[in-house]
């Protein structure tokens, strides 16, 4: 477009590069990341080209673009793509750093004024390694350094004088590093929000969009995963997704329903449409049986249904629920009494009122009142969600106001798991909480495996619940620095010694479960990078049947021992205690001399 601005009539071919093309779509399709619509998938490779041709002309490089629109892919799948068009069994090696999970001066390292002693940091240490001359048996090899978090104007700008012509970096205690011809530098970032004129100037720059993608190369991809051979089960999944899932995402993000377009309906924390596909591949996988069994689509849609309303409406606010589960049961033609939210599903007995599920309550054995937990359809159907994503090894998060028991919640789901089995590491964010505090923390409970892999004891499962997720003080540019480290974490499954040699460290058979209040009313926003990671369920409150179970179930047992006139008045008093508090909260609201 712009070169036809400037010469009309011109026409300029572009260069072909038919050798990297057709290695970018021999990578992605090994990846199994070739799927139906041709026109998304070579906007993809177009992509992976454009990337290409700005690191020819520029030694850094920016790829931006919000969650989900692929810019991992589009790097790595260059990445694989320039080794089989060298052909000499070269590789190109990528080092990933999160710049934000350390401070500045752990990035590029200390001078003492005092002693004149230099520690090193970390973005000094990978670089020195990086810029090193390269043995003969490895002279095309290509080095990496990608920088995945944000762009602020206080780490980046220390990096003036290695993306501009100059390629040096300059350290405090006097060293110069030059970049090699054999190194790049490459940014993975959200946005460019608090990034200076100077640092963009000095930099190429690809944005990838995520309107482009969408999200069913994703679902494409995951149902061949799933269905492996069985082209029954494969149908049936394509099937259902063009039945509901399109739908039902313009109906919650765009408020489209038919020909009417309403408002998007609320959601308790920020989702996109690959979040929600994501989640969904997450919740079905888990309930799916294993036998194969279970393939014809009449066999499988009862379970489809009930994970569409736990992943694409598992977020959305309580307000919002009722217009949902109406559009669900239009869209399925089902007239079931009960919300679907009030339902669970079982493939071998299909819908279950989730009242039906509730185990009676016992009082606990040394009768704490803080370790009381009444047993509910809250807590049944929200254990039950956390179970199944559990069971898949993938994060979750619970997002609720404060009082809605996501922490007891999760703290008794924790006490029940096999002991021989799982560890659990309770996590507490409070605003001084610092990303070395979160490291040290997990360091301690995880051991060396062998070389440079840690995990818990062999044969046991370490599960991290993060408590108070969005705590922890935002700095001046936006972020919250143990956030940025627990991404880096749960993302590329690693995290740098803090320390020593700075040594990359790999962490297995570690799995997170986090709970947050919503962002907004003075509360800090995460990093919806970081929150795409997670399957997200929003915790309502408990509704007055569900108050008034919980209430009478502690004082009936407590009074069951009593003469019958006594203990027969439990749900009365119940009854009166909630009527008295719901009357003063409607006459006495409470003011400023009140408060």
């Amino acid at each position: 477009g712009l070169i036809n601005d400037l010469f009309p009539g011109l026409q300029c071919d572009r260069v072909g590069y038919e050798g990297l093309k057709e290695n970018s779509v021999r990578v992605l399709t090994e990846n199994m990341n070739k799927h139906s619509n041709d026109k998304v998938f070579y906007t993809q490779i177009d992509k992976i080209i454009q990337l290409y041709e700005t690191m020819l002309t520029r030694h850094t490089t920016m790829v931006v673009g919000p969650t989900g629109s692929g810019k991992t892919v589009v790097i790595n799948t260059l990445a694989k793509a320039l080794e089989y068009e060298r052909n000499d069994g070269s590789r190109t090696v990528i080092n990933t750093i999160n710049p934000k999970a350390q401070t500045v001066l752990e990035l590029y390292g200390i001078l003492d004024p005092a002693t004149r002693d230099w520690t090193d940091g970390l973005y000094s240490k990978v670089f020195r390694e990086c810029n090193e001359p390269l043995p003969s048996e490895k002279k095309n090899e290509m080095r990496w350094i990608l920088f995945d978090g944000d762009v602020d104007a206080v780490w980046v700008e220390n990096m003036n004088s290695v993306m501009d012509d100059n390629k040096l970096l300059t350290l405090a205690n006097g060293q110069r590093i030059r970049l090699e011809r054999h190194c790049a530098l490459l940014f993975e970032v959200f946005d460019l929000q608090y990034a200076s004129p100077a640092t963009i100037s000095r930099c190429g720059m690809v944005y990838v969009d995520p309107k482009d993608l969408g999200y069913q190369p994703y679902y494409e991809k995951w149902a061949r995963t799933l269905a492996k051979e069985n082209d029954t089960l494969l149908e049936s999944l394509m099937q259902l997704f063009h039945q509901y899932i399109p739908t039902c995402i313009a109906f919650i993000l765009e408020g489209v329903n038919g020909e009417e377009i309403g408002q998007p309906l609320p959601l308790a924390i920020d989702r996109t449409d690959l979040n929600m596909v994501n989640q969904f591949s997450v919740l079905f996988e888990s309930m799916l049986p294993e036998d194969g069994s279970y393939q014809e689509v009449d066999q499988i849609e009862g379970l489809y249904i009930f994970c569409i309303v736990w992943s694409l409406g598992g977020p959305l606010l309580d307000e919002s629920r009722p217009k949902f589960d109406k559009f669900l049961k239009d869209t399925a033609q089902k007239s079931f009494q009960l919300s679907f939210y009030e339902m669970s599903y079982d493939p071998k007995y299909n819908w279950v009122p989730w009242a039906k599920t509730v185990p009676n309550y016992k009082p606990p054995h040394d009768g704490k009142f803080s370790k009381i937990l009444v047993p509910t359809v809250d807590t049944k159907r929200y254990s039950f969600l956390l179970d199944q994503i559990v069971k898949t090894r993938k994060p979750c998060l619970f997002v609720g106001e404060s009082g809605t028991a996501k922490t007891v919640t999760i703290q008794n789901y924790l006490n029940g798991l096999d002991a021989n089995t799982f560890l659990t590491l309770n996590i507490n964010f409070s605003s001084k909480t610092t990303s070395m505090d979160a490291q040290k923390t997990v360091r301690d409970n995880i051991d060396k495996r062998s070389g440079r892999i840690f995990g818990p004891p062999s044969g046991r499962h370490l599960l991290v619940f993060i408590d108070d997720l969005n705590m922890p003080k935002v700095d001046l540019y936006g972020t919250q620095q143990p956030i940025a480290f627990f991404k880096f974490l749960v993302d590329k499954g690693v995290m740098y010694e803090r320390g020593g040699n700075l040594d990359i460290m790999k962490v297995i058979d570690t799995q997170f479960v986090g709970a947050t209040t919503p962002p907004g009313g003075g509360r800090n926003p995460i990093d919806p990078r970081f929150v795409s990671l997670f399957s997200t369920f929003n915790i309502t409150f408990p509704s007055n049947e569900s108050v008034e179970k919980i209430y009478t179930s502690i004082i009936s047992k407590h009074l069951e021992d009593y003469p019958e006139e006594i203990s027969s008045i439990c749900s009365k008093l119940t009854q009166a205690t909630l009527k008295l508090y719901y009357i003063i909260l409607e006459k006495l609201p409470r003011t400023p001399v009140k408060f």
